[in-house]
């Protein structure tokens, strides 16, 4: 049985530029990163479908994200109305954290099953699947560095890889996202027809010192370990840029060198034992 790769993300910078219905508007830089969970599927005779999750950060809800589409894709094609499947997933990338895990194992499910069955359906017309699962969801129809737009469904793809190294840290505490949305008082007003250069790294870290991430505010409100970190990181020189990622609670980090990166890792571990770090890089 083949295991499937579901990979993380991190928003490089992220703005809320506005409302419309019920979702914010958006403005960030998404790129997904090598920290994955390993998914795999099989079909059973069983009359319902099971969803089996292992891992440090496994968890127990038969109702999930990948349960969702499963439901979703059953009910809009014929050639999986009838058929149940056992899925496995070992999560390692953490919960609540804005690494995208939930998103991402949804996405991952729909692209197996979409290439097993030949499903017909088109790019756009799997967006729009997807995005009734989460709005973040179509951002992992593939690996490409993406500018988001919207609530997720519009963005723009770039063809150039970020090639960047990263340390990731969990302070260990889940974070509700609409939480975080509930604390934003106010909505950043920016040009976001600014061309981004990939290729040029310096140019990049500055425009994401710029921008920053204003979910950030909302997130410290909630929980006084993204505070504790931020000072933590603040007074390291080595460090070019670091954020917090989605509505959080997990950071990255990126510095010149992967020894400065073990170096930040080392003195995290140090000073804050029950924070979860790993190192990644973009993919």
């Amino acid at each position: 049985m083949n295991k499937i790769k579901s990979f993380a993300k991190i928003n490089l910078f992220l703005k809320v530029i506005g409302k419309s219905k019920n979702y914010h508007n958006l403005y960030s830089l998404i790129s997904q990163i090598n920290l994955f969970d390993e998914i795999s599927i099989q079909e059973t005779s069983a009359k319902k479908s099971k969803f089996l999750f292992t891992g440090p950060y496994k968890i127990k809800s038969e109702k999930n994200t990948i349960s969702d589409l499963i439901y979703l894709m059953k009910k809009n094609f014929l050639h999986l109305k009838d058929k149940n499947f056992i899925v496995r997933v070992k999560k390692n990338i953490p919960n609540g954290s804005g690494l995208g895990g939930a998103s991402s194992n949804a996405v991952t499910v729909f692209k197996y099953l979409k290439k097993k069955y030949k499903l017909k359906i088109s790019y756009k017309e799997s967006l729009k699947l997807l995005a009734k699962i989460g709005k973040d969801c179509p951002l992992f129809i593939d690996n490409k560095v993406k500018l988001i737009k919207s609530s997720g469904v519009r963005y723009v793809r770039f063809h150039h890889r970020l090639n960047l190294k990263l340390l990731i840290i969990f302070p260990n505490q889940f974070i509700s996202t609409k939480k975080v949305f509930n604390k934003l008082n106010k909505f950043s007003k920016i040009s976001i027809n600014k061309k981004i250069n990939l290729t040029r790294k310096p140019s990049l870290i500055n425009l994401c010192k710029l921008y920053k991430n204003d979910l950030y505010v909302p997130a410290s409100k909630i929980s006084k370990k993204i505070i504790d970190l931020s000072k933590m990181l603040d007074k390291l020189d080595t460090i070019l840029y670091y954020s917090m990622t989605g509505s959080g609670s997990a950071f990255f980090v990126i510095c010149d060198t992967k020894k400065s990166l073990l170096n930040v890792q080392k003195m995290i571990k140090k000073q804050k034992k029950a924070f979860w770090t790993t190192i990644a890089k973009t993919i």
